[in-house]
């Protein structure tokens, strides 16, 4: 097998684990404020250790994914759009991310209150939901929280996959 169809195989399974995780698991926790985002914290993952263009590819079929996921409310195809954006965005930083344990836990927490923004502001550009911004103020502390305590978890099994599956890929 490829390291390309390889590494598709890796993306797929992460994505499938991580949507079925967010809403099976993680929704039902019931913790204060936000729910703990696992797939914002694999988009962002995947996109910073490999780059834009596997970001995008990864926040796309993860949104569309999240999209069809029972109990999907909202307009269909806000998720793949913001997630996609926020997949290229961090993959800019990839390069710029190696060289620090500490830059990828910011840049999830950055993510994660992006992403969250940009679900509420291309929800309100549509006519979807209308959000209050002190809903939104309320969730990003817990939400930015939340995405890092993820990552310490989610970003070394990530950066174990991708080595398994590609040996010179980026370490976390």
């Amino acid at each position: 097998m490829s390291v390309f169809w390889g590494r598709s195989l890796v993306a797929a399974v992460w994505v499938m684990a991580a949507v079925v995780l967010q809403t099976v698991v993680l929704s039902q926790l019931g913790l204060p404020g936000a729910t703990p985002d696992l797939i914002v914290v694999l988009v962002v993952g995947w996109g910073l250790s490999r780059g834009s263009l596997e970001g995008v590819i990864v926040g796309f079929a993860a949104g569309l994914f999240l999209d069809v996921m029972p109990p999907a409310v909202g307009t269909f195809g806000i998720w793949p759009l913001v997630l996609a954006l926020v997949g290229f965005l961090t993959g800019l930083l990839a390069d710029d991310s190696q060289g620090s344990s500490l830059t990828p836990l910011l840049v999830v927490a950055v993510g994660a209150l992006s992403t969250l923004a940009l679900y509420a502001g291309v929800s309100q550009l549509v006519g979807a939901r209308a959000f209050s911004w002190s809903q939104i103020y309320g969730q990003a502390l817990t939400q930015g929280l939340y995405a890092v305590l993820l990552a310490l978890v989610v970003l070394p099994a990530l950066s174990a996959t991708l080595r398994w599956v590609e040996p010179s890929s980026p370490r976390y």
